[in-house]
């Protein structure tokens, strides 16, 4: 189903002058994707379209800001990124089988229209040092390639062989690469940006939500919505077994992933909570607690 062109006008009005407001609750909604400006906050995008901002006053995650996005629109991913010097967020949502991807400042103003992606959208990458966008596509086995400041695409980077729906994806800067996982097959694809080819890396998940590596790159974290935990890669050894990093009996739907300082945070828009993990995996906090 397409949405007709008034009703985007008259949504990109209303959005362009959405502000960030001081939240009145300690609430997230359904959080479905977490991210972190690397010196800044951590921005969850819940399903209802609306933008949290968390902060850490005094070491404690706190709710300090929220703005609509879209309600109208299926909220698919977040990641934030520093554009041009200012601090801004990529917003992914689907309506139908059309996805569309909105750059926004963290305070809420539309900063450019948006694009649109015929296929939808599951999840978006960020590769900051050449200001280029990835997309996946939400029905086909395509990544979309965007030139932020050049105003060009979504175009076709490649497509992953075998695979039916893809899920999250990540960008690794050593390689010059993509991670992407395919929800059907439960196998993520390593994609050579610059050969624009895709094969296979490893697999043994049932449906991965969102992917993190470590901070040596070493690791790879996935969360799966399905197995309801947190799981770990080798990238040595990626096709070895994946260990369990954590499972809370707490977890209802992982959906979404950030480092923030030495802790991993899950969003989970089944418990309607952030969790926030130590390196060992245990539960150090929630928010709300």
């Amino acid at each position: 189903m397409q949405k007709r062109f008034a009703q985007f006008i008259l949504s990109a009005f209303l959005l362009a002058s959405a502000q960030l407001a001081i939240s009145q609750h300690h609430g997230l909604g359904r959080p479905v994707a977490i991210d972190k400006l690397p010196s800044g906050s951590l921005y969850v995008l819940d399903a209802q379209g609306e933008v949290h901002a968390v902060d850490f006053p005094g070491g404690q995650p706190v709710v300090t800001g929220s703005f609509h996005f879209n309600k109208e629109w299926a909220s698919a991913d977040i990641v934030s990124a520093q554009l041009n010097g200012q601090n801004v967020l990529f917003l992914a949502a689907n309506y139908g089988q059309t996805g569309e991807i909105s750059l926004y400042s963290v305070t809420g103003q539309l900063l450019k229209p948006s694009w649109t992606l015929p296929g939808g959208v599951s999840s978006l990458a960020y590769d900051a040092a050449h200001s280029i966008l990835y997309a996946a596509s939400g029905r086909t086995p395509e990544i979309m390639r965007i030139d932020v400041n050049g105003n060009t695409g979504p175009e076709l980077l490649a497509r992953t062989p075998g695979s039916q729906r893809l899920g999250p994806i990540l960008f690794d800067a050593k390689h010059n690469a993509l991670l992407a996982e395919d929800l059907v097959l439960g196998a993520i694809y390593k994609v050579d940006i610059s050969q624009r080819k895709a094969t296979f890396l490893c697999g043994g998940l049932r449906s991965a939500s969102a992917m993190r590596f470590s901070a040596d790159g070493s690791l790879l974290f996935v969360s799966d919505d399905v197995s309801e935990d947190v799981l770990t890669f080798s990238m040595a050894q990626p096709k070895s077994a994946p260990r369990i990093f954590a499972k809370l009996s707490q977890f209802s739907s992982p959906s979404g992933l950030a480092w923030a300082g030495d802790r991993l945070v899950v969003s989970d828009d089944g418990a309607r909570k952030l969790f926030f993990l130590s390196r060992s995996g245990s539960l150090v906090d929630t928010l709300p607690k």
